[in-house]
């Protein structure tokens, strides 16, 4: 299975050489590409001397459209696979030929899952809630046991890469509403253990009050995903 390693990359130039060095280690296979969402410390220069494929955004667009880019670069590479993965240290490179072995056995996406894979780290009382909270509501509207909806290590096979390449993917915080318009697409989910661990980084995206804004924008996305026809998604 060709496989493209997607890192959205937010100010990662201190995480990179680590992160990508691991990859090369345990996937020597793989194409990597980073998508430098307007690093601020030099993280596209980095990323250029680790010989990495760089996608540079203009703006600073956020995570979702940074992930969006890079399926996109990998949907027009012809990729079999596209990994997203990130780019703070927390994701085991070990965890990829799981999630690529089950896009190879049928599966449109593959998610890595933390609450799988015992000893994983799971983060504080306040995010275990909110990952439950969000499983809950995934698997309302779905019907699926998705226990780990936020996870960004995820393994996308053509029919995902398509839909996450289309207007309908919902790139602010593609997380639990992301897996939802999946399903409602018709697409097959599955999950594999991921033996998450602690994030390199000081402060991240959901820092201070951020987790609650998000919690609250997640519940409106993933209304959002719920509605509408169905059969559109398949258009």
């Amino acid at each position: 299975m060709r496989t493209l390693i997607v890192i959205p990359c937010r100010d990662e130039a201190r995480n990179l050489p680590d992160v990508v060095g691991e990859l090369r280690s345990v996937r020597p296979e793989d194409d990597i590409a980073v998508v430098d969402d307007a690093s601020r410390d030099g993280s596209a220069e980095v990323a250029a001397r680790l010989g990495c494929d760089v996608v540079r955004l203009p703006l600073h667009l956020g995570y979702g459209a940074a992930v969006q880019a890079g399926i996109k670069l990998g949907q027009r590479g012809g990729y079999d696979v596209v990994v997203t993965f990130d780019g703070d240290g927390q994701h085991d490179p070990a965890d990829v030929a799981p999630l690529v072995a089950a896009v190879a056995g049928g599966a449109d996406l593959a998610l890595g899952s933390r609450f799988q894979a015992p000893g994983a780290y799971q983060g504080g009382p306040l995010r275990i809630a909110g990952r439950r909270l969000f499983a809950a509501l995934c698997g309302a509207l779905t019907g699926l046991a998705l226990d780990d909806p936020t996870s960004g290590l995820k393994a996308l096979g053509p029919r995902a890469q398509a839909l996450f390449a289309s207007s309908r993917f919902p790139d602010r915080f593609p997380d639990a509403d992301a897996l939802v318009v999946a399903h409602r697409a018709g697409l097959l989910l599955t999950q594999r253990p991921a033996r998450m661990r602690a994030s390199r980084n000081v402060h991240s995206m959901h820092d201070g009050l951020r987790p609650f804004a998000y919690a609250a924008n997640m519940v409106l996305s993933l209304l959002v995903a719920a509605l509408g026809r169905a059969r559109d998604l398949r258009e």
